[in-house]
């Protein structure tokens, strides 16, 4: 903010600043967006509203899976992960059925869209250990099994040099829909008991050069009477490296990736 100088005085805005008269003194400092009270109430602004509401939920679903990934998603996340996953439900929502505003905030609407995201969006976990993966589940939807079917040394790329064994990580994420609620308006989970539900499974230390069959990692999760069937159960895999010493091991910071591999 800064006072105008010259014999001429200006009130208005011009050529993005602001120009008006404040305690006695002419003022200029940078325009700004308008209010939000004004976006709420002009109808001159109301894709504004509806954007930022649609918005609003899109966050709403990438604190969800952040929330259930835990500590994995710290460990794994790089380059702004968290922007980067509120895009992605972003454009699911763009795809889910209502009017502009108000439409249904729901993974299974376009699973696509998540399935491969990287927490680390320069590193790729398929760069690391490019091995094939398949999710299971059983029809309650209570039991997540992910299994490797084999695992050799030629699957494996950079590894670290002084590196001896590697281990996989499983993190289950679950989210509910979410759907606009005129009278309050606001989104909401239709299951809030179940959205951000989430657990960690780890492989035990496995040996680089080793071939693996049938490596199988498995979660329970905590509600015995099952997962309703409009709560998308997001399936991460992440890879990290250690070095055995003496009978513990160390784990290095880099490299290491996660991705979503499945939404059941």
């Amino acid at each position: 903010m800064s006072r105008q100088k010259g014999i001429l005085k200006l009130v208005g805005t011009l050529n993005g600043k602001c120009f008006y008269q404040l305690n006695g003194q002419y003022i200029v400092r940078k325009a700004v967006g308008p209010s939000r009270e004004r976006i709420n109430n002009d109808p001159a602004f109301i894709n504004i509203k509806r954007n930022n509401q649609e918005f609003a939920a899109a966050s709403q679903l990438s604190k969800a899976i952040r929330k259930g990934l835990a500590d994995k998603a710290n460990q794994f996340k790089h380059n702004y992960m968290a922007s980067r996953l509120t895009g992605c439900c972003r454009k699911i929502i763009q795809k889910g059925s209502g009017t502009f505003g108000e439409r249904e905030a729901n993974l299974f609407n376009s699973p696509s869209d998540l399935i491969g995201f990287q927490l680390n969006s320069d590193l790729a976990f398929h760069h690391l250990h490019n091995s094939k993966t398949k999710v299971s589940t059983n029809t309650q939807r209570t039991v997540i099994t992910i299994k490797c079917p084999q695992s050799t040394a030629n699957q494996h790329s950079k590894v670290p040099k002084k590196a001896t064994h590697y281990q996989l990580s499983a993190a289950i994420s679950c989210v509910s829909k979410w759907q606009w609620h005129a009278k309050i308006k606001t989104y909401k989970p239709a299951h809030p008991k179940h959205n951000t539900l989430g657990g960690i499974v780890q492989s035990q230390p496995l040996e680089l050069h080793t071939t693996h069959h049938n490596i199988s990692l498995q979660w329970q999760a905590p509600t015995p009477s099952g997962i309703p069937t409009d709560v998308a159960i997001t399936v991460w895999l992440g890879i990290a490296y250690l070095k055995q010493q003496h009978q513990s091991y160390q784990a290095y910071q880099t490299p290491q990736a996660m991705q979503c591999i499945a939404i059941i």
